[in-house]
């Protein structure tokens, strides 16, 4: 800084001691820069280096710089390169340490990844900023990339997956067309996984996954608010059937044993009748209606095309002897080939007994797919129902 000093002399004073004359009382002010004190402002420095900016497309960003130093007037030039231009060009209004970019993402003004820069001179030098890129909010592509169309078996796997430029997205919501202007949000379920994530993956297949597919992602603005984008990029999966001839099969299922009735001897008295001793139905196991003791769990279906939640199961009770026969249910209903879990079965079932040795049954469970192929004998699920002979009559008489 420079520093001055101020020296007032009466006039008078002056002229006496220049002519040796009087003089009448005048003033008058002398001013003198201390030498010792000047300084140089500085070379002329960048101190704050534009940055990168993101924001969601159609939007605006403002790149700026900051500089100290410098001798006389400063002036700035922005300047801009696109993507595929050979270097960079004057961009923007002179004299600025701001530089607006308006509808960012939108034509050519302003696509993603151009990279601006500005140049800043004095009567001395001249100095250029570092680069600073536009990094525009905005849904890419959809990957695998080049393939607008899948033509799919049933039965097989296909996934999707988002690709996007800028800030990190808040969320992704994957939609399917079921008709004109008919865009629906898919959920996650058994086959679908990614609904609501960056990749979208579709398990086993069935033709009625057939159709379009894109999705929507919301992304942050710098106001602290959002923006959300439904891609124009679509993907298409066609489904054909084909021919399943592999039948369904149980997994992770043990074949179990169940025994009913008590085998411990029973004491007679003297004079007690034999029906208050064993009553007929003493050893008579009953199956209630609504029970779920047979019920095979889903977990344990499985197929090679067809999901396991489509499948249709079928059970029946047989007797074993020479060869399986089935039994009745108490309302008279053969028990051979019934759709769906025992429990869902309407009527009640008996396990009758024997006087003279044990009776063995069947749960006998099988399969059937879309295509109609069934669990083959030598795979299907069996437990087996043992009923147990009636009790030994000791007497003590």
């Amino acid at each position: 800084m420079f520093k001055p000093i101020v020296i007032i002399i009466p006039l008078c004073f002056i002229l006496k001691f220049l002519t040796g004359a009087e003089s009448s009382e005048k003033s008058i002010r002398f001013t003198y820069l201390e030498s010792s004190l000047i300084t140089s402002p500085g070379p002329l420095r960048i101190i704050v280096q534009p940055t990168d900016q993101s924001d969601c497309k159609g939007n605006k960003v403002t790149y700026s710089i900051v500089v100290e130093g410098g001798i006389g007037t400063i002036h700035y030039q922005w300047r801009r390169k696109r993507i595929g231009e050979a270097g960079f060009v004057t961009f923007g209004a002179r004299d600025s340490i701001k530089l607006p970019v308006y509808n960012i993402g939108t034509g050519l003004e302003a696509p993603d990844k151009t990279q601006y820069q500005v140049m800043v001179t004095d009567q001395d030098s001249t100095l250029t900023s570092a680069i600073a890129s536009l990094l525009v909010n905005q849904i890419t592509g959809i990957s695998p990339t080049g393939v607008a169309t899948y033509n799919l078996n049933q039965g097989d796997n296909v996934a999707f997956k988002a690709l996007y430029s800028g800030s990190s997205p808040l969320s992704f919501q994957w939609i399917k067309k079921y008709g004109t202007n008919d865009w629906r949000d898919l959920s996650d379920n058994v086959r679908v996984s990614g609904s609501n994530s960056a990749q979208l993956t579709l398990k086993k297949i069935t033709l009625a996954d057939s159709g379009l597919y894109k999705v929507r992602v919301d992304f942050p603005t710098l106001n602290g608010n959002q923006c959300t984008e439904t891609s124009s990029i679509t993907r298409k999966i066609n489904v054909s059937p084909i021919v399943d001839t592999e039948p369904p099969t149980f997994i992770n299922s043990d074949t179990r044993l169940f025994h009913f009735c008590p085998d411990d001897p029973e004491l007679a008295n003297w004079n007690e009748s034999m029906s208050n001793i064993l009553p007929l139905g003493k050893c008579v196991y009953q199956f209630q209606k609504y029970s779920t003791v047979f019920d095979l769990p889903v977990a344990n279906f499985a197929d090679n095309i067809t999901p396991s939640e489509e499948l249709i199961l079928h059970w029946g009770i047989f007797e074993s002897g020479s060869q399986l026969k089935a039994i009745k249910d108490s309302s008279g209903l053969l028990l051979s080939d019934i759709i769906g879990q025992i429990s869902l079965h309407a009527q009640n079932i008996d396990f009758e007994n024997s006087t003279e040795s044990n009776r063995i049954f069947q749960v006998i469970f099988w399969l059937e797919d879309e295509a109609g192929n069934l669990t083959p004998e030598p795979s299907r699920h069996k437990i087996i129902v043992e009923i147990l002979p009636r009790p030994i009559i000791l007497s003590n008489f």
